[in-house]
């Protein structure tokens, strides 16, 4: 997860999903999952956020989805 300062307001989420992950419905799931995903983590107003994600998303339990958003959040608060 990347992090930068954005326009004030509510934070912004954008994911990048390769084709390399799958086709168009695996690639549309893995963004859905990502956004619940996101949606319970506390992420900063006035920020902006990326998500590259990895083929990995489709398959992983949701708990440890949401363990490695807080993780990389934190990771790229201390950066």
């Amino acid at each position: 997860m990347v992090s930068s300062p954005g326009p004030t307001g509510p934070p912004r989420l954008g994911l990048l999903v390769s084709k390399s992950c799958g086709k168009a419905v695996t690639r549309n799931r893995i963004k859905r999952r990502l956004r619940s995903a996101a949606a319970g983590i506390e992420l900063q107003p006035g920020h902006d956020y990326v998500i590259i994600a990895t083929r990995e998303v489709a398959e992983a339990p949701y708990d440890r989805l949401r363990s490695w958003l807080h993780r990389a959040l934190e990771e790229s608060v201390d950066a």
